[in-house]
């Protein structure tokens, strides 16, 4: 039997999943990070000093509220994130501590070697239609999800 265009796409993309999960787990050991922490880091560090509250941060990770609460706290207790203060009309937001700053950059460099030995060989060009494609693909199939 002919295998399914959609059945083909959610193989792959949940054989690279699970590759890119053991990547990161392999990669953070060293810190005793998990995947979690990892993104939380960096998507702090691109956020800089204005932070990101823990539901812009579960939007953006696709965590839920619970996850990224628990998350947060382990990285407060190793001084890699804080809270900033607020008046309280605000939700509380969270910035990278000096310590944070410093692992997300060694955090960085690693993924940026990564990114390099998985698509180093894939003309730029290639890479741009390919993560064109997919973000359409994604666009549709949350569409194609919500018209149920």
């Amino acid at each position: 039997m002919k295998e399914s265009r959609l059945e083909l796409f959610s193989g792959l993309i949940n054989s690279a999943g699970k590759s890119i999960q053991r990547i990161k787990a392999e990669k953070m050991k060293k810190y005793n990070l998990s995947a979690a922490h990892t993104t939380c880091l960096c998507r702090l560090e691109k956020a800089g000093h204005t932070g990101l509250t823990q539901g812009q941060l579960a939007a953006l990770e696709g965590m839920d509220r619970a996850q990224i609460s628990r998350v947060l706290a382990e990285l407060q207790r190793r001084n890699y994130v804080e809270a900033l203060p607020h008046d309280g009309r605000y939700k509380k937001r969270y910035a990278l501590t000096p310590a944070g700053q410093e692992i997300t950059g060694e955090i960085q460099d690693i993924i940026l070697q990564t990114n390099r030995f998985v698509s180093g060989s894939i003309p730029p060009e290639d890479i741009e239609t390919f993560y064109r494609t997919l973000r359409t693909i994604t666009e549709n199939l949350e569409r194609a999800a919500q018209a149920r």
